[in-house]
């Protein structure tokens, strides 16, 4: 869940209008890719959201969670805390951006009482039984595209931009993605994530985007498992944008503590 990199959730949420004086068509691949990151620009956010997960049967769980990011020095910190049902609430999840472009991430479940650092390998394993992966987790803040994957446009229509970004991090185990970019507002309105056999395996679909405080907002976000027919489905509460956040949330002191 970056600002400029940390979604589930999001990563999730922010985007302000960019303009330039060069056209729409006259874009190249990375000119496209900095209008999505710089359209994601708040320097902080904190969101209500409530989260459903649905298995391939149809039977469905809920939760609530709530999410904290921040910008400082230009390098992204997330924190994202479950609130509800009772069996989950207290798991927290901490992700900071460092200074050579990587993310450290922390998790804690009060079940083990105890904070647990994500390894890299373990950076695309499902993030706490959800649709998203950790690694997914940075789309809720917008994805760190430019640092992470090499881009190249398969299709514009004159209303939109089809890229394909192929990763250069080590820790992003897809082979790779296609995202669907509308020139209206430069925010992704769908990303599909392709295996080594370059299957789809999952797809991430954001919807209800409308302006809120200035800000263009995906109200909604699913994150669909092809290959195994589930599917998560965020809904966004309740957001706010550039409010003062206090540093000491995005500790791993604060990760236990939770207050």
């Amino acid at each position: 869940m970056r600002l400029n990199g940390f979604y589930i959730a999001g990563m999730i949420l922010c985007t302000i209008l960019f303009t330039g004086e060069i056209s729409a068509q006259d874009l190249n691949a990375e000119q496209v890719i900095d209008k999505v990151e710089n359209s994601i620009d708040a320097s902080s956010a904190k969101m209500q959201l409530h989260m459903d997960l649905y298995s391939a049967s149809g039977s469905k769980r809920s939760r609530a969670l709530t999410v904290y990011m921040k910008k400082t020095e230009g390098r992204a910190k997330s924190y994202l805390r479950f609130t509800e049902p009772a069996d989950i609430e207290g798991t927290a999840f901490l992700s900071l951006e460092q200074e050579d472009g990587d993310e450290e991430m922390y998790l804690y479940m009060p079940v083990l009482g105890s904070v647990r650092r994500i390894a890299g390998s373990q950076k695309s394993g499902s993030f706490v039984g959800t649709d998203f992966s950790y690694n997914d987790m940075t789309i809720l803040g917008g994805g760190n595209y430019g640092e992470d994957y090499q881009a190249q446009i398969l299709e514009y229509n004159g209303n939109e931009y089809v890229l394909r970004l192929d990763p250069l991090d080590e820790d992003i185990t897809y082979h790779h993605t296609v995202m669907r970019v509308p020139t209206s507002n430069w925010y992704p309105t769908k990303i599909e994530f392709f295996n080594e056999e370059e299957s789809l395996e999952k797809r991430l679909t954001n919807e209800q985007i409308e302006q809120v405080d200035g800000n263009w907002t995906a109200r909604k976000i699913t994150m669909e498992n092809v290959e195994k027919g589930s599917r998560t489905v965020l809904e966004l509460e309740e957001v706010q944008y550039d409010v003062p956040i206090e540093d000491r949330i995005f500790t791993t002191r604060h990760l236990e503590r939770g207050r």
